[in-house]
């Protein structure tokens, strides 16, 4: 049986989902470095995530919140790498699939409504940077189905490169992160780094963002200050400061501001808790459709005059989401049993990794910020009275969110525990 299991796990061949994001506002060369988009009265196309008891980005970010530190992530990405996995998968697999990025169960609805949630948010409107790539590295001597690689090519605007890995890994791995670094302007120069015998397909997905806040804050205000960080410690940071009108939400124990970019269409939303240590009861409160409500809530709340006060930040996260995703009820895709038949007849194909790298720089000008996912396969301005302006005073660890406002996307959700290197 031992015997009998190896040889079929022979013929599984690995598949690899990646994601790279990142995302900028303007020059962060001073910034703390830490390891680990008003909305639209057109009709909006289908989001790419299909409403649930939880939004799959919501999920997601829960998922890996139960790490300390900081976390950024970008649930878009990760939907994007698996809408050109999803027209390949078959029965339970696509199943599982389906229900955990809440993606319509009808697949070429869902691929439909991944394209103009896409199309809607590429669109250039001045100022913002925001672009996305789709890209299927394939092993060169294997073919893929007509029709997938149709939807590939035509409905999800990825392009298919043949690439060596079985005759030179070191090559197609150096292939790969070349267009990583290029499609993230080298914030995330690589992607992958460990070869598998066994991979035969590579998809990947990056999203890189820049903006420049409609209200820049002023250099010379910046000034050294102390950050309370989720850990207790109390780090010396940039602050950077102005006195600016945002919408902004009174919460119960926390305080929100949607902070705009230059082109209207993207904006930055910091929701952050009274107390220095709220953030955990904070992101506690996430789930159920709240996040939904608040989002909802701040996009229609007033303008307010508000003294802000926000850390310069500049940090990178880095995951593989397999116990995520089969937490969140993602299974047969990672086994022996996967059933991905409707992407290739040469190989029986398993994911073996999902990637998800991400970058996030926040300064005077702006913000930017990058992700890439790879799946990896193998063999098996309102004019305000003047009075006292509200203190907004991100001094201690707060939750962003960076969205689209036209189609009510969120791209990047995150936690900023600390600012020091």
């Amino acid at each position: 049986m031992r015997n009998e299991g190896r040889r079929h796990e022979m013929h599984r061949r690995a598949l690899l989902l990646s994601a790279a994001c990142a995302a900028v506002s303007g020059c962060a060369a001073n910034a703390g470095v830490s390891e680990p988009t008003p909305p639209s009265v057109e009709p909006r196309p289908a989001p790419i995530l299909t409403p649930g008891a939880d939004p799959f980005d919501v999920a997601l970010y829960c998922a890996v919140a139960n790490a300390p530190g900081n976390q950024f992530v970008s649930p878009y990405s990760v939907a994007s790498a698996f809408a050109l996995l999803y027209p390949g998968a078959r029965g339970q697999t696509a199943a599982e699939i389906g229900a955990t990025l809440r993606f319509d169960a009808d697949i070429a609805r869902a691929t439909t409504q991944t394209r103009a949630t896409a199309q809607a948010i590429s669109v250039q409107t001045g100022g913002s940077e925001f672009t996305a790539a789709n890209a299927a590295w394939v092993e060169r001597t294997m073919a893929l189905r007509a029709e997938y690689a149709r939807t590939l090519e035509q409905e999800l605007s990825a392009t298919i490169e043949p690439v060596p890995f079985i005759a030179n890994q070191t090559a197609a791995l150096r292939t790969i992160n070349a267009w990583a670094a290029r499609e993230t302007r080298d914030r995330i120069p690589t992607i992958l780094t460990e070869p598998d015998e066994s991979r035969r397909l590579v998809l990947t997905n990056a999203v890189y963002f820049k903006g420049k806040w409609s209200d820049q804050f002023a250099a010379n205000a910046t000034q050294d200050g102390d950050f309370f960080a989720q850990t207790g410690a109390t780090e010396r940071v940039r602050l950077m400061h102005q006195i600016t009108s945002a919408r902004y939400l009174d919460g119960e124990g926390f305080q929100a501001a949607e902070f705009d970019y230059d082109d209207r269409a993207f904006a930055l939303s910091v929701f952050l808790p009274r107390a220095r240590d709220g953030l955990p009861a904070f992101e506690a409160q996430l789930a159920g459709n709240r996040l939904d409500r608040w989002m909802q809530d701040l996009s229609a709340a007033p303008q307010a005059r508000l003294s802000v006060t926000l850390p310069k930040v500049e940090m990178s996260a880095d995951y593989d989401l397999v116990p995520q995703l089969r937490a969140l009820g993602m299974r047969l895709a990672f086994t022996d049993s996967a059933d991905f038949s409707g992407i290739t007849e040469q190989a029986a194909l398993a994911i073996s990794a999902v990637i998800h790298k991400t970058f996030l720089a926040i300064d005077e000008e702006g913000t930017e910020a990058a992700a890439v996912t790879a799946i990896d396969m193998r063999v098996t301005a309102v004019r305000l009275p003047e009075e006292p302006p509200i203190p907004f005073r991100a001094d201690h660890p707060f939750f962003i969110v960076l969205h689209h406002k036209p189609t009510r996307t969120r791209l990047f959700l995150g936690r900023i525990a600390s600012v020091a290197a």
